[in-house]
Formats: structure tokens, C-alpha cells, sequence
């Protein structure tokens, strides 16, 4: 294999960030279509307030992994969104493993985001969506040396001050606030993304709610063309079936269904 190059995603190559992870042979769906540019405008709107969101990994000119991330100033801290590498042909190549080095290099520096001082602690929550036979990121992470938060299994840190412990307790998450106008019908809100897989996913999730209530009508929200709409909301993105969030992942089919007829039966 060529030599495995680590650039940080800028205005000139954010269009190799979009496309990355996306299957070739699903380049021109319109679902994916549609992910790409809303992962295309987080990774402008990060860039504009951060200088910073992503970096790649390249085999020669062809970008062939990303870790993605973002400064929380008030902890001082730094997230990592996700980290992956597409192709099996570059897996167990050490290539996740220069990424991660990489960003912690970086953020063992002073940062303007923290006044002039390093991070504290890279922190990650990691999700199942590796494909067949690819390291699972929570293992990864783990091997690397990061440790668990709280409970959860899945929420991880890596401390980058000696005796940094990170508490329990600091991730905030949208909670839906319920609408009047969206009970007895199907809301689809998203924005911009760090993932073209999330609206992919949306759409798979209207999919399914209409096959299950058929009939239903369904909205489509977008914080980018109706944030007062999303805001009243709560912020919140995702699917809601009268007025109720699905907390369950489309994937997880018979959860998600079930959950999706227990919205639609109460009244």
C-alpha cells in the first residue's frame, strides 16, 4: 500500500469529506445526494466558526478514511463525531490509528478555542453502524487507551492532562417539545449533518411509518430552510409520529415498528 498521508479538511478539499464514506455505486442516489449536501453545509458552518471539523486520510489522491470532531469550549474538550475507513482493502492498515494520532497531536497544542490552552480530554460516544468484519469503534477507542464515562458503555474519553477524570453528566440532548399541528401525521426534521447517512436513515424512516400507518401524511422539517420550526420543537431532529419522538433506530426494524404503532395509538 502507498504511504497513508493525514491532511485536515479544508475550504479546498470539504468536498472529499462529503463524499468519503458514501458507497460509490450509491453516488448519484438522491437520498445520498441530498445527505452530501447537508453534510456539505455542517462541514462550511464548522470551518467558518471552528477553522477546523474533519481530517483525512489519503492514499495517494484518493481520500480513504476521516475522523470528524468538534471544540466544546465551556468543558475544553474535544468531540470526535465518528472515525471510519470505507474499504475493506484499507482495513487493519493502522490508517483509523494515524487519524487518531494525528488529532490527538493536534490537540495537545494550545488551541485559540481554549483561550490559548491544549485540551483537556478527546471524548466520543460510538454507535453501531461498522460493516461486516470491521473493527467496532467502541473496541477501537478502547484499545487506544480511552476510558469509560459513567455508565455507558459507549461513552468514552481520553484524557490529554494527567489526572483529567471526565464527569458524567455533560452531554445535552434535544428533547422533542410537542405540537399540536403535528399530531395525526408523520415529522421528518433534519439539518445539516456531520453524516450523509442521517438523512439516508430519515428517509428509511418514513419509508417504514408509511408502511406501517398507511395513509399518513409526512412533513419534512429542515432546519436550514425553517429553523423557527425546528427551534419550537426543541431543537430536536428526527422522526415524530403524533407528536411523539422515535427514540428507536430505523434499523432496529421491529423496535422502531413497535414504537411507531404505540405513538400512532395514543390519543
Amino acid at each position: 500500500m502507498e504511504e497513508v498521508r493525514i491532511s485536515e479538511v479544508t475550504a479546498e478539499n470539504v468536498e472529499d469529506l462529503c463524499r468519503v464514506c458514501i458507497p460509490p455505486e450509491r453516488i448519484a442516489d438522491p437520498a445520498f445526494t441530498k445527505g452530501r449536501e447537508e453534510k456539505r453545509k455542517w462541514a462550511q458552518e464548522m470551518l467558518r466558526m471552528w477553522g477546523g471539523c474533519a481530517k483525512l486520510a489519503y492514499v495517494g489522491s484518493t481520500p480513504v478514511g476521516l475522523i470528524q470532531y468538534k471544540p466544546v469550549p465551556k468543558e475544553r474538550v474535544v468531540y470526535i463525531h465518528c472515525i471510519f475507513v470505507h474499504e475493506k482493502e484499507h482495513w487493519r492498515k493502522g490508517i483509523g490509528k494515524r487519524l487518531l494520532a494525528n488529532l490527538i497531536e493536534d490537540m495537545r497544542r494550545p488551541r485559540a478555542w481554549f483561550d490559548g490552552q491544549p485540551a483537556l480530554a478527546l471524548v466520543t460516544k460510538t454507535f453501531p453502524g461498522e460493516l461486516p468484519d470491521q473493527y467496532p469503534a467502541r473496541q477501537f477507542f478502547k484499545g487506544k487507551g480511552f476510558q469509560q464515562v459513567g455508565e455507558d458503555p459507549d461513552y468514552l474519553y481520553y484524557p490529554l492532562e494527567e489526572g483529567f477524570v471526565y464527569p458524567p453528566g455533560q452531554e445535552e440532548e434535544a428533547c422533542y417539545i410537542p405540537q399540536g399541528e403535528d399530531r395525526g401525521k408523520a415529522v421528518i426534521i433534519y439539518g445539516p449533518s456531520f453524516c450523509p447517512f442521517a438523512y439516508v436513515f430519515l428517509v428509511k424512516a418514513a419509508q417504514v411509518v408509511k408502511e406501517i400507518i398507511p395513509g399518513i401524511p409526512v412533513r419534512w422539517i429542515s432546519r436550514s430552510g425553517e429553523p423557527g420550526e425546528v427551534e419550537k420543537r426543541g431543537g430536536f431532529e428526527g422522526c415524530v409520529v403524533n407528536a411523539r419522538p422515535i427514540k428507536s433506530f430505523v434499523l432496529d426494524r421491529e423496535a422502531f415498528q413497535r414504537e411507531v404503532v404505540e405513538a400512532w395509538q395514543m390519543s
